[in-house]
């Protein structure tokens, strides 16, 4: 009888012939159990001597028989244990009431009903007898004293479709919120389902009241574990995926996950962040979004402090780390990595980073409150490794100027950076760098910045001395004495206080005459404004605007004075050996050859040499020429050439091991991911190369077919 449906549920049909099979089992089973009552009966009367022990036996014989017949009864038909029919109906049902309230739903938003909040528990429009069957059979397996083997069947049922329809709804959804609507599904179609297979009466409402609280707790489990493996990609995301953020932070205030999302964010992060193939920028902008995103779920910053140790001690270690910092922070707003992080300078809650522990007036006073008043204590489980100042809130940039535990150095790079900047500027605009030093005041102090603030106020007041400067005429007392003035309208000086200025690289060299009568006439008018001041050049530091003309095209370039100096010395001559024109800048030929190679790539001049000849000949163009580039723009420690390998090319040559093992290990890695893991690994002999001088090996290696490129990304060729 019961065989021909108990090897599967696969119908609506198979469903109804388990329900009959159950009720004539139920029959057969409490006909017997009946009879095995009344023989325990007449056993008892029949010894009323027989001890407690014996009698409770007897007793409860009929709820053992009961349970052994009815698997005895299902073992001799061939049939599969309790458990598994049981799973199985009770996931083929639950299926059906699932499908029947997702279509009821769509007819109604079909229709312009309110579909209401969707905890609605009632169950939909099934067809005529589904109820029933559905109660029949929970009903008959607890007269069968199966009652146990029931809930366990159809609470795994619940649990596995919740999961189900949870793992569908979360494939990286980031940008909705999943939490909301999981807890109001678990509130209705689970709910409504377990309402028919529990026994009724008060009984039912407390044991369905249970278990929604028990589904509330699974839907913040599983919504938790689930958004918490996707962690990297929702700080990624951020802040787009700020529903997905808010997912996690219900999640963890309702359930014991903390220390699991610290265990698998630290893992994510060091398999897929930190790592060499990770440019500086890149971890940086990483971290930051991490702070922001952890300020969402755990605004005490427990977890931020588990969670960024691994960061800031791997960003120490690389020696770039404080310049990327800086540089973020000054960037143009083009950038908009960097303008989210100097908007961080902006934030008026940050608290200044040089404040005493010790609070001083009125105002101190009112923030202690306030921050008292803000306080939270840590999470149960949070990581207990992590140190008691990590608890401490902070914002971007205090996390960030804390990596190094000190603000002196990024001061210090925050100083060099601004002298490159200022150097850089033609119009002496900087009203940028004015507010950035103006933000940084604030939290760093005054007196620390100083130098920076005395740095700005320079670049002021050299806009105004250089405009008194060229209103001072030639004829002027005390120049008219002098007979070697020239027009300087094409000259402006950035005039520096070098105490205040960090150290300034200088770079030797002699300058074209016209040039070094431009720089000696305005100093002999700075000299008549400002006696007995003078002023001591630094040819090698600014930059030159050319306006060039090769045949028939006019180009613009904005290069350095030395490039400006090569330059000029062929307006008197076409052609120049290179140990002539060497002799005649100062430098030595092959200092000059890297910054030549520059005109050679724009195809302003072109070099030749002759057999046996050391050095080559530079030559300049009559026409622009547009053949492939021996490198990038401005690349200045280029040496290649077709005929054989020069003395930095050896040198490069010394690192070709430690290029193909790191390619060997990575598919393929773009020319600052190469950049930056030789500088953090090399150490015999140390890598001191610039990334232009790696570019024009890496360029050899393609040509030399050992390495291919494809997208800005080398690859190792087979």
């Amino acid at each position: 009888m019961l065989c021909r449906c108990m090897q599967g549920i696969p119908s609506a049909c198979s469903s109804t012939c388990l329900c009959f099979d159950m009720q004539e089992l139920c029959t057969v089973v409490e006909s017997a159990a009946e009879l095995l009552s009344q023989l325990c009966d007449r056993a008892l009367r029949a010894q009323p001597a027989m001890g407690p022990g014996s009698r409770t036996a007897l007793l409860s014989a009929g709820q053992r028989f009961r349970r052994q017949a009815a698997a005895a009864i299902a073992g001799a038909q061939g049939c599969p244990d309790w458990a598994g029919l049981l799973y199985r109906y009770y996931w083929h049902k639950l299926r059906e009431l699932s499908r029947a309230a997702e279509a009821q739903q769509e007819a109604e938003e079909e229709g312009g009903m309110a579909s209401g909040d969707g905890t609605d528990m009632d169950v939909p429009a099934m067809p005529p007898g589904w109820a029933q069957q559905l109660q029949d059979v929970a009903a008959f397996m607890r007269r069968l004293g199966l009652e146990a083997v029931s809930e366990a069947a159809y609470a795994a049922v619940v649990c596995r479709h919740l999961r189900d329809r949870l793992v569908s709804h979360a494939a990286r959804a980031f940008d909705q919120r999943m939490l909301e609507p999981a807890l109001r599904y678990s509130a209705s179609t689970p709910v409504a389902f377990l309402r028919l297979v529990l026994p009724e009466g008060r009984a039912s409402e407390a044991a369905l009241e249970h278990w929604g609280q028990q589904l509330r707790y699974y839907v913040y489990e599983t919504v938790g574990t689930l958004r918490i493996g996707d962690m990297f990609d929702i700080v990624v995301d951020y802040p787009d995926s700020l529903p997905a953020i808010e997912d996690i932070r219900d999640c963890l205030q309702n359930t014991n996950l903390h220390r699991k999302f610290v265990a698998v964010f630290r893992k994510a992060l060091q398999d897929r962040l930190l790592h060499p193939g990770a440019a500086t920028s890149d971890i940086i902008q990483q971290y930051v979004s991490a702070i922001k995103a952890l300020a969402h779920i755990d605004p005490a910053g427990a977890i931020l402090g588990a969670v960024g140790g691994p960061i800031r001690a791997y960003l120490r270690q690389r020696r770039d780390t404080i310049r990327c910092v800086v540089t973020m922070l000054t960037a143009d707003e083009e950038d908009a990595a960097a303008a989210s992080l100097h908007a961080e300078l902006g934030n008026a809650e940050a608290a200044p980073e040089d404040c005493d522990s010790d609070f001083e007036g009125g105002e101190a006073d009112v923030a202690a409150i306030r921050e008292a008043e803000r306080w939270e204590p840590d999470p149960v489980d949070a990581d207990p490794s992590r140190t008691p100042s990590a608890a401490q809130a902070g914002d971007v940039i205090s996390r960030l100027v804390g990596i190094y535990g000190s603000k002196e150095l990024f001061i210090s790079e925050y100083r060099s950076m601004l002298a490159d900047r200022l150097l850089a500027k033609s119009d002496y605009d900087c009203d940028r760098e004015l507010r950035t030093l103006e933000l940084l005041k604030v939290r760093f102090g005054e007196g620390n910045l100083h130098n920076a603030e005395v740095m700005l106020k320079d670049l002021a007041d050299s806009k105004r001395i250089n405009a008194n400067v060229k209103s001072v005429p030639n004829t002027a007392t005390p120049l008219r004495r002098r007979r070697s003035l020239v027009d300087i309208d094409g000259l402006s000086a950035t005039i520096v206080s070098q105490l205040f200025w960090p150290q300034l690289p200088t770079e030797e060299f002699t300058l074209p005459p016209a040039v070094s009568a431009m720089l000696a006439t305005y100093g002999a008018k700075y000299r008549s404004l400002k006696a007995p001041r003078k002023l001591q050049w630094k040819p090698s530091l600014g930059s030159v605007q050319l306006d060039l003309t090769i045949g028939d095209q006019t180009l613009e370039f904005n290069v350095s004075p030395f490039h400006a100096s090569v330059l000029m010395h062929f307006q008197t001559r076409p052609e120049w050996p290179a140990a002539e024109l060497a002799e005649q800048m100062g430098v030595e030929p092959d200092v000059l050859r890297r910054k030549v190679v520059f005109w050679i790539n724009q195809g302003v001049l072109s070099e030749s040499r002759a057999p046996g000849q050391a050095l080559p000949v530079y030559r300049r163009n009559e026409q622009l020429q547009t053949g492939p580039a021996l490198g990038g723009d401005q690349q200045e420690g280029m040496e290649l050439e077709e005929g054989g390998a020069d003395q930095e090319h050896q040198e490069m040559a010394a690192y070709e091991p430690f290029i193909m093992g790191m390619l060997t290990n990575f598919d393929a890695l773009p020319l600052d991911r190469v950049h930056n893991m030789l500088k953090m690994f090399v150490s015999d002999p140390p890598y001191d190369k610039s990334l232009d001088q790696l570019g024009a090996y890496m360029a050899r290696l393609v040509a030399e077919e050992k390495l291919s490129l494809e997208g800005g990304q080398y690859r190792k060729r087979g």
